[in-house]
């Protein structure tokens, strides 16, 4: 891809979903962390709260998959070929 606003537009969207997936990180680790913290008082809880969170967990990893697989197409796009 040359120098020109296409590749620019692609270097600010592969930053923006780095910046999202930093954000995303976070989520998924406290996330993981508060469940693990729960299921120790799970006979005090719903067991649909558990279920719940566990949803998170697994839509925060699909979510990072989607973010993981559209920078690397932009990564393709946007580095000169050699």
């Amino acid at each position: 891809m040359s120098d020109g606003p296409e590749k620019e537009l692609a270097l600010e969207e592969r930053k923006f979903l780095h910046d999202i997936s930093n954000k995303l990180v976070i989520v998924q680790g406290m996330s993981s962390i508060l469940k693990t913290k729960l299921e120790k008082v799970a006979d005090q809880l719903d067991p649909k709260d558990l279920e719940r969170l566990g949803k998170v967990i697994k839509a925060g990893e699909a979510m990072t998959d989607m973010i993981r697989a559209r920078r690397s197409i932009l990564i393709e796009r946007s580095e000169d070929p050699e």
